[in-house]
């Protein structure tokens, strides 16, 4: 196997830098976090990683602005995509009070927010800052007609790539990838097809070239070995981890609570009645709900019949006590596996063998876990494979917890995928740090042997992934199965709105959550991490040499 794809090609890479391509190679802020950290140690990588950072956005002004400020490197950038960048910087004016606009954007009115945009591009035609803000928009919400309406007007020529590359992603986004592949291959001759090879490689999938796909990816590979997103994306397809369902080796038990979301039940268990379970059996907790959630449930055990098993509590006990509750159960126990559903997604009809494709591939996982898509815009996505971030500079002595701070162990989970759409660039399989707890799969007897969901947690998202780093500390690591997607009807990320007291209750589980892992062992699960990652993709790495999609 060639050096490139080596243990030594990693070895040789700083480590801050090393530690973020191996959670992924997209997001611009991501990409470009990295080239600055590289500058320095390795400059001909800290440069491709930050011509990467633009070319995934590039008609982000903000981003343009700073590439500019950094010290002779438009030097470096082919002539055109210097003159790209200049352009962008210069086209984008942020007006000075933008207080209206941030008010209705966090009220999420969506057609105010459109009508302002263009009101605003009325009186300031062109201004690139505004086309961004409706970019922003329309992605967030699904309307990508207004999205390539922003793009219909006219532009310099030095800005034309950056309009084509962003007119082929909003054309794909809209069902149209015909138009979009002539567009982005235009844009490809100034900034490269490898910086744009995730969306080449999507849009070529869905125009049936699996073949042109594995060649787009693969080319990108060889050239720059970074792009560990790509390469996790070749090896899928190479081997048929992208169209791979296999039963799953054993008996299931679907477990579900609810509270007070009769509604959304209602579509869960349509969704559910709707795929293959395979004579899996549903157990239905009934959280002491008030509305018509019992009414629900009664209906759909009318269509299950035996194949759910309904428990009725009196009272809400909470989320994380409910899980642990579902787990006890008799007759869960004696499944082969456990997967927790929550009572407002929808899966796909091939779900359950998705995640048997997953657990043939990694069978010691200690869970398997999906992609989670927004149910009213489901290009947004909620979670993908998540990895644990210490912040730079706070990695080695000091307190194991300080409980003074606000952040008493200032750990956090990697948010690469929020500032994207999904066009693909997570659809891969590989072992992580965490999966949410939408969809998650466990071997039973690895659920009860890693004990129960902290009580102390509840009601937070929290319990989830400190149940998951436990099983970090044993090297059970979660599984990302990143082929399986399930709509959530609860909306996060930029979509999301909570209260001031949902806020509160989130950051004061957050600090319990923290204190309950200290600094000594988030450190150690990040370096664990790190190894099987490394690990993984080299294995992956000579596959492909060895089946000669890449090159040895």
């Amino acid at each position: 196997m060639g050096r490139l794809y080596s243990d030594s090609y990693w070895a040789e890479m700083k480590g801050h830098v090393r530690r973020k391509l191996l959670m992924g190679s997209v997001g611009a802020k991501h990409l470009f976090d990295a080239g600055m950290c590289a500058l320095e140690s390795d400059p001909q990588l800290g440069v491709e990683l930050l011509l990467a950072s633009y070319v995934s956005n590039p008609l982000d002004g903000g981003m343009a602005a700073q590439l500019c400020q950094v010290e002779g490197l438009l030097q470096f950038f082919p002539p055109s995509v210097s003159s790209c960048v200049k352009g962008i910087s210069a086209g984008s004016r942020k007006p000075e009070n933008l207080s209206y606009f941030m008010r209705i954007a966090a009220r999420r009115d969506s057609e105010k927010i459109r009508a302002y945009i263009l009101s605003c591009l009325d009186k300031d035609p062109g201004n690139l800052f505004w086309i961004q803000q409706g970019l922003v928009h329309a992605g967030a919400s699904a309307d990508f007609e207004f999205g390539l309406e922003l793009l219909s007007g006219n532009f310099t020529p030095e800005i034309a790539p950056a309009v084509s590359c962003t007119k082929a992603f909003f054309h794909y986004m809209n069902g149209n990838a015909a138009e979009a592949f002539p567009l982005l291959m235009a844009a490809s001759d100034v900034f490269g097809l490898n910086n744009l090879a995730h969306l080449a490689g999507t849009i070529a999938l869905k125009l049936g070239e699996r073949e042109t796909a594995v060649s787009v990816f693969a080319g990108a590979v060889e050239a720059q070995p970074w792009r560990v997103s790509e390469a996790m994306r070749l090896y899928d397809l190479a081997c048929g981890l992208d169209e791979k369902t296999v039963p799953l080796p054993g008996s299931l038990a679907i477990l579900l609570y609810s509270f007070n979301k009769a509604d959304e039940l209602d579509g869960t268990l349509a969704s559910l009645h709707a795929s293959d379970l395979y004579g899996a059996k549903i157990f239905m907790l009934d959280n002491g709900s008030s509305d018509g959630t019992a009414e629900i449930i009664s209906k759909w055990q009318g269509v299950f019949g035996e194949q759910m098993v309904r428990i009725d509590l009196p009272v809400n006990v909470g989320a994380a006590a409910a899980r642990n509750w579902l787990m006890k159960e008799p007759q869960v126990r004696e499944c082969d596996f456990a997967v927790y559903l929550d009572d407002d997604v929808e899966v796909q009809p091939d779900w359950i063998s998705r995640f048997g494709a997953a657990v043939e591939a990694y069978p010691e996982a200690g869970v398997w876990g999906c992609k989670v898509l927004d149910y009213a815009a489901p290009s947004v996505m909620q979670s993908v494979d998540l990895h644990l971030i210490q912040p730079v500079g706070d990695e080695g002595e000091g307190p194991e917890v300080d409980l003074s701070k606000i952040t008493p162990n200032p750990f956090r989970c990697s948010n690469l995928h929020l500032s994207l759409l999904d066009s693909g660039y997570f659809n891969f399989m590989r072992p992580c740090a965490s999966v949410t707890g939408c969809c998650h799969l466990f071997r039973t007897q690895k659920l009860l042997d890693n004990g129960g969901f902290s009580l102390f947690l509840s009601p937070s998202q929290y319990d989830d992934l400190e149940h998951d780093l436990r099983s970090c500390l044993k090297g059970e690591f979660p599984v990302y199965q990143g082929h399986l997607n399930i709509l959530h009807r609860k909306r996060s990320g930029f979509a999301s709105h909570t209260s001031t007291a949902q806020e509160g209750n989130a950051q004061g589980n957050r600090y319990k959550m923290q204190a309950m892992h200290p600094r000594s062992e988030i450190l150690q699960i990040m370096a664990d991490e790190e190894r099987l990652l490394q690990s993984d993709l080299e294995e992956k790495m000579q596959y492909l040499v060895r089946k000669g999609i890449l090159a040895g």
